[in-house]
């Protein structure tokens, strides 16, 4: 913060503004997301950065939401609820983080899609947004996507309620902050034993889960209830001795579910994105990893992505070709309550 006040390559800077924007604490301390994003590199800070401005401004939310002309789209014009400076500032905002489709004296369009593929920014995103609302004044008698949803945020970003609290708790911390770690961390500790199969599971809270993947209320449990629930009904097919959850890879990395055949493996990934495309593309890079780190094909004969979303024939028709082309052993399944 010692740096921000003046000039820096040419822009103007303000101290002031700079703290409400990043919830900088009364003794100068930065809250814990902005150090975290900096390991995802700079397309990560600069959305987070967006998410964080916005925010911190009722006229700009008020102008987002008043200027949404689609699924993550919109125009703001100069004449509407921004005028001259404060729709300059705002303009120049979406221009310099990369979110402008168009730019004129008069309007500009963004295009906010970007955001819901950045691998880990949502749960980040949480948090600014928590701090925020907790300085207006929320009691925190309800989840953070329920306060968003009930204040119509989501219709900032253009999309949903379903997608937009989905996007939230994709990786929170009852259900998947062990995926940031996967995306962003360093290297683990390798045990030097490699992978070996270990039966058993330690049931995880739950609570009331919704049947819906990205339900505001409960999001984040949707994960632990999947893992606990499929690994009973494993248990009944394959045996107690063959299932094993949270099994380690050997290279400081758990797999969520692992079923044991003679001679082989299934690996299961189980995500809760708030798309099926979302599921898809978190769960291959690591479904990958875990069975071919260390470049060996023995570890696994199936790689499965487990969601409660519907297979849809666009996503069929893509693991399939990967399965056909590459030979890479992955399926789907969706998981119903």
């Amino acid at each position: 913060m010692s740096k921000v006040q003046g000039k820096e390559l040419g822009i103007n800077i303000d101290a002031g503004q700079a703290r409400k924007n990043l919830s900088v604490a009364p003794d100068g301390t930065v809250p814990e997301e902005w150090n975290t994003v900096r390991q995802f590199g700079g397309n990560h800070i600069n959305a987070l950065v967006f998410v964080a401005i916005i925010f911190s401004h009722k006229n700009l939310i008020d102008a987002m939401r008043a200027g949404g002309t689609g699924h993550y789209v919109g125009t703001v014009n100069r004449d509407g609820l921004l005028k001259d400076k404060a729709f300059t500032n705002f303009a120049c905002i979406v221009e310099e983080l990369g979110f402008s489709t168009f730019h004129s004296k008069s309007k500009v369009s963004y295009d906010l899609s970007s955001l819901f593929n950045l691998q880990g920014l949502g749960p980040l995103a949480k948090k600014v947004l928590v701090r925020k609302l907790k300085l207006a004044g929320w009691s925190g008698n309800n989840t953070v996507e329920e306060e968003c949803i009930a204040l119509n945020l989501h219709e900032v970003f253009g999309v949903p309620p379903q997608e937009f609290s989905g996007w939230l708790s994709a990786c929170s911390e009852e259900g998947g902050l062990e995926d940031l770690d996967f995306f962003s961390g360093e290297d683990g500790p390798v045990s030097g034993e490699g992978f070996k199969f270990v039966a058993g599971h330690s049931s995880k809270k739950t609570g009331s889960v919704a049947v819906n993947a990205g339900a505001p209320k409960s999001a984040n449990l949707v994960h632990n209830e999947i893992q606990n629930k499929l690994y009973e009904r494993m248990c009944v097919q394959y045996g107690e001795a063959n299932v094993g959850t949270e099994v380690p890879t050997g290279e400081g990395t758990s797999i969520d579910i692992v079923v044991k055949h003679p001679g082989s493996c299934t690996f299961y990934e189980i995500k809760t994105a708030g798309t099926l495309k979302a599921c898809i593309r978190q769960a291959i890079p690591q479904l990958l990893e875990y069975a071919y780190w260390g470049c060996s094909a023995d570890r696994a004969d199936r790689l499965v992505i487990v969601s409660p979303h519907a297979l849809t024939a666009d996503a069929e028709a893509y693991l399939t070709f990967l399965r056909e082309s590459f030979n890479v052993p992955l399926e789907y399944e969706q998981f119903v309550f």
